[in-house]
């Protein structure tokens, strides 16, 4: 059968965040428990109210240090008599309905709760002296004048004198009752031990085939013994403590039985220290036998290079969760790589430079979790990730505008000198290789800009071509100062003609040739 243990306690207390020590209130009914042992009054000291109804609690014991307590629930227990509250010197209510407290025990039970003067209500209903005695309501109130409520009605002060006028003669009565009942339960307990002892003697003792005894029951015995045979849920059943405690046998059995199998059909409890200390074993193992070591991202996980913000120093970041434990988390720095497992999960890359392993070291920021391993370079003047980038910028400004390498030559033998350097990442190569091979896509206002350039060449030459003209139409002829105009025409239509001249040129002629005729 269940008992009170600090787990329970502790998964009861989830309103006191699993802190049972502080504890004011706790609730453990319906829990089939068969005592209050030592456990809830050493450990929860400063209950205040108690619930612990519809359960097979027999004695009320071990509340010795719960001085504090204000409210208990024992209702629906098999409790026989009130005891062991002495030290519960402000308990203002105490529930105790429908137990076994009988007219034999009734008298000891209310002079125990004479001295708790703070005691305002009690609930005494269903119990067998209530039900069997007229007289037992008159008696509580007359025992106890510090009650103001029995059994949810209020006592009135007519009430109180009417029970202080019969109290000599409920007393009486009631030592008398008391006397009948203890007889009565005396010659039950004789009944009880002869139908035992007849089911004893009607055991007969057999030889099995190897000749040892065995004990068989007479089948000539009527008498059953019912404590190994299940209850029927139809069949009427006596209120005695016998049969409850059987009842919440029957009820625990099922409800571990349901708990086995929903444990069984539950996924297996991984323990996650164990698996990270068998993987690092085996991952360290296998990278100490290998003798090129290959970058590897198991987990997917993201991370970042910095060596900016510490001079001298490369810095690898890598966002984890920030409740991870840490003992699940293991770095081992190399001077060329650092091999990281998280859960089993393995992060291996190349460091951009030589570090020094010995001296690196790893945080963990207390806001997001995220993990920053601080390795020292071997250079400290060396900064990786700036050259990277000035040459990328210097390889990228050598592109054509039109798409081509303005010096392939250059371009190629840049490209393989920037992939064979011993301090840049083959990732950065390829990047600056494909981006010295890709034309550089123009903006808008670039490709304006190029087409004014471009039209501006344009007029350059035309006023070059026309300066041309212009000095061949201003010759004079040998014989005659006079200018030909004729053959100036005639030669740029000829010009015209070959392609030399566009419209616009050829208008220019005709209008300069116009003014030279008219100057004449």
């Amino acid at each position: 059968m269940p008992q009170i243990t600090r787990e329970l306690l502790r998964k009861r207390a989830e309103h006191n965040e699993g802190i049972i020590s502080t504890l004011e209130e706790i609730t453990l009914h319906q829990e089939e428990l068969e005592s209050i042992n030592e456990v809830l009054g050493m450990t929860c000291r400063k209950l205040k109210i108690l619930y612990l109804q519809n359960n097979i609690i027999p004695r009320i014991e071990n509340l010795t240090h719960c001085k504090e307590l204000e409210y208990v629930n024992l209702a629906l227990n098999n409790i026989r008599k009130i005891e062991g509250l002495q030290t519960c010197e402000f308990l203002k209510k105490l529930d105790l309905t429908v137990n076994f407290i009988d007219v034999d025990e009734l008298e000891a039970s209310i002079d125990h709760l004479v001295p708790r003067d703070r005691l305002k209500d009690l609930f005494l209903m269903g119990n067998p002296a209530e039900a069997n005695w007229p007289g037992f309501k008159a008696y509580v109130i007359a025992k106890l004048p510090q009650l103001s409520n029995l059994d949810g009605v209020e006592i009135t002060r007519s009430m109180q004198i009417q029970a202080m006028q019969r109290f000599p003669e409920l007393e009486s009565e009631l030592r008398s009752l008391a006397r009948a009942k203890r007889i009565e339960k005396q010659e039950a307990t004789l009944q009880g031990k002869k139908l035992k002892k007849k089911a004893t003697e009607s055991r007969v003792v057999e030889l099995d085939e190897n000749e040892n005894p065995v004990l068989v029951e007479d089948a000539s015995d009527d008498e059953e013994d019912l404590r190994d045979q299940p209850l029927d849920p139809d069949e009427l059943t006596d209120n005695t403590p016998e049969v409850r405690e059987r009842i919440y046998r029957e009820l625990a059995a099922q409800k571990r039985e349901k708990a086995e199998r929903d444990k069984a059909n539950m996924p297996r409890e991984r323990d996650y220290e164990k698996e990270q200390q068998a993987s690092i074993e085996t991952i360290r193992r296998k990278e100490e036998d290998d003798s090129e070591v290959k970058q590897k991202n198991e987990g997917n996980f993201s991370f970042s290079w910095d060596e900016e913000s510490k001079p001298g120093m490369l810095i690898l970041t890598i966002p984890l969760p920030r409740h991870l434990d840490s003992s699940l988390i293991d770095v081992d720095v190399h001077p060329t790589y650092v091999s990281v497992i998280v859960k089993s999960k393995v992060l291996r890359l190349r460091t951009l430079c030589e570090v020094k392993a010995e001296a690196s070291k790893c945080q963990r920021a207390k806001v997001n979790g995220a993990l920053m391993i601080i390795m020292p370079k071997v250079n400290a003047k060396e900064n990786v990730l700036t050259h990277n980038l000035k040459y990328a910028q210097k390889t990228t400004s050598r592109i054509d505008p039109q798409g081509g390498n303005a010096n392939p030559a250059n371009a190629r033998s840049t490209t393989n000198g920037f992939a064979s350097s011993g301090n840049i990442s083959a990732a950065a190569s390829s990047r600056v290789s494909s981006t010295s091979m890709r034309p550089k896509k123009l903006s808008m206002q670039e490709q304006m800009i190029a087409d004014a350039q471009a039209a501006a060449a344009a007029a350059a030459t035309n006023s070059t071509k026309d300066a041309t003209l212009l000095s061949i139409g201003t010759q004079k002829a040998p014989s005659s100062s006079a200018v030909d105009i004729n053959n100036i025409v005639k030669r740029a239509k000829q010009e015209n003609e070959t392609g030399l001249l566009t419209q616009d040129n050829l208008e220019t002629v005709f209008k300069k040739t116009s003014l030279i005729a008219e100057l004449d």
